[in-house]
């Protein structure tokens, strides 16, 4: 049997061959523009709303008890939503005579609620301090509302202003301690409030575009806007002095953003110390390094000194 051998293509075919590649190699082009546009079009209306920003934040509202000793306070923010917040006597042992004791204001973490934070604070009371630890709207009790930096910053401003209604607390004895993007939240009324005579940071972030890069690298800084950036707010704090304490094993935010705050902050001519706990993680600070309550405790002891009222 003879086999046919393959001979030439008939007239026109290969031109049509060609021209049905070429016309591929277009359409392919076409929907990698269509495509690329699309994603920048995603990636300029994520970066202009914020709506990425809402990543950050892990509310809980799940039931919760109130410790004994610890009072339940709603106050309300200037757009209307109701917050809620437990404050926390200091322990009549540790005061000297009847005068009020100073106030820790606690703007905590970006998950849970005041129950799950409320753990990194309560060394405080036993030394001499009452605080305040409040929960941003959508969190825990308080109402729900938008979880944006802005919103959170008018929410620990209100805390501020409960605090500031109360007569049981020395008004001129007022510290920030934030709790890793606590301290991002509250940095900015420490700047703008000099009723708060000293800031506490423990594990925060210096810039918002800087810690999406940690965990997004170019992603993160195209979809996350700046603004109230806490390696800005650090340099308006003026004569009033900052504690940072933050683990050099942090899996959440990188030590490095310590640094990056202290040399803002000494740039600024602000009075900053940092504390770094060997070992320690994000979320277990206190544990592997149980001197870092004892330097929190010394550095508010000295900067809030004694009572003006």
């Amino acid at each position: 049997m003879d086999l046919e051998q393959p001979g030439e293509a008939e007239p026109g075919m290969a031109q049509r061959i060609e021209q049905s590649r070429s016309e591929s190699r277009r359409r392919s082009r076409v929907r990698a523009a269509v495509f690329g546009l699309l994603s920048l079009t995603l990636v300029g209306f994520a970066a202009l709303t914020g709506c990425m920003e809402r990543l950050f934040y892990y509310p809980s509202r799940a039931e919760f008890q109130t410790p004994p000793r610890v009072e339940d306070v709603y106050f309300e923010t200037e757009d209307g939503l109701t917050l809620h917040g437990w404050f926390i006597p200091a322990d009549p042992r540790s005061l000297d005579g009847d005068a009020p004791a100073p106030v820790v204001l606690t703007p905590h973490g970006n998950a849970g609620n005041v129950s799950h934070h409320y753990p990194f604070v309560d060394f405080l009371p036993r030394a001499g301090f009452s605080v305040f630890l409040f929960d941003y709207r959508s969190y825990g009790r308080s109402d729900r509302g938008r979880l944006r930096r802005e919103p959170l910053i008018r929410d620990t401003r209100a805390a501020l202003d409960a605090l500031l209604a109360r007569d049981d607390i020395d008004h001129s004895r007022i510290a920030l301690f934030g709790l890793s993007i606590g301290g991002v939240i509250g940095l900015p009324v420490a700047a703008e409030r000099e009723e708060i005579r000293s800031v506490v940071l423990m594990s925060p972030f210096a810039s918002w575009k800087g810690i999406a890069a940690d965990h997004s690298w170019l992603l993160g800084r195209a979809l996350i806007p700046s603004g109230f950036d806490a390696i800005d707010q650090v340099r308006k704090l003026g004569d009033r002095p900052v504690l940072i304490v933050h683990g050099d094993n942090d899996e959440v935010v990188p030590v490095e953003h310590a640094g990056r705050l202290e040399q803002a902050a000494k740039d600024a001519g602000v009075d900053i110390q940092v504390r770094i706990s060997p070992g320690a993680m994000h979320n277990d600070l206190f544990w592997v390094d149980p001197g870092a309550e004892n330097a929190i405790i010394e550095f508010l002891r000295e900067t809030l000194g004694a009572s003006d009222e």
